[in-house]
């Protein structure tokens, strides 16, 4: 699955970002990505934890699966 995200500015504010940075497309999806990479460690970390103190063992197996798991096993649930 493939998730876009469409972000409106101002022409003010395209003007003032290219004062500070060459490529902003760039720049905002790093953040997103960076962003998404720590909660995806926490995540693993949360699940791990979980999983070792309950003595259970870790059936899931990659990032997605880890995070769908914790989901459903109700480790962590979606921020409101």
């Amino acid at each position: 699955m493939h998730t876009s995200y469409t972000v409106g500015i101002t022409t003010g504010e395209y003007k003032a970002l290219q004062y500070v940075m060459v490529d902003q497309n760039e720049w905002i999806a790093n953040a997103i990505k960076n962003r998404a990479r720590i909660a995806i460690d926490a995540i693993q970390s949360e699940y791990t934890t979980y999983k070792i103190n309950k003595g259970e063992a870790i059936n899931a197996i990659g990032h997605t699966a880890i995070i769908e798991a914790a989901y459903a096993e109700g480790v962590i649930g979606i921020a409101t």
